[in-house]
């Protein structure tokens, strides 16, 4: 087993996202990071300590800030309740209505003999140009 380094917790208190150019990394709005995660990041205590005091860290500490102890992560998971009834999609709220109104169903001779005197209007222009 590897030996646990100890962890160099950051956070970025500010709403945008954060560059630590020495470190060659970006750190979200409003995250914390272990820097010292090795599944994440290879950085040794001396870079870090170097970029804290003097680096990019200390030049943003308005945005970024060096923790002591890390975040309390809670395991806690709420309880699933495997007796709720979940509604059937077969039935809607909605009714649908099927309405036949008789003045509307004409039949296609009858609607063009109605029509039939328009047709002429189509071909005669709106505007005419008297002078």
């Amino acid at each position: 087993m590897k030996k646990q380094s100890p962890p160099f917790w950051v956070t970025n208190i500010s709403n945008m996202n954060v560059t630590l150019t020495d470190l060659a990394l970006n750190i979200p709005a409003y995250r914390t990071v272990n820097l010292m995660d090795t599944r994440h990041y290879q950085y040794t205590m001396g870079q870090l300590q170097k970029s804290a005091s003097s680096g990019s860290i200390f030049k943003k500490r308005n945005k970024i800030v060096v923790r002591n102890i890390g975040p309390a992560i809670s395991k806690e998971t709420k309880p699933i309740d495997r007796e709720t009834v979940i509604p059937s999609r077969n039935r809607s709220v909605f009714e649908i209505k099927e309405e036949k109104y008789e003045e509307l169903e004409i039949s296609d001779e009858a609607l063009a003999n109605e029509n039939a005197d328009f047709a002429d209007l189509d071909n005669k222009p709106i505007f005419s140009k008297k002078g």
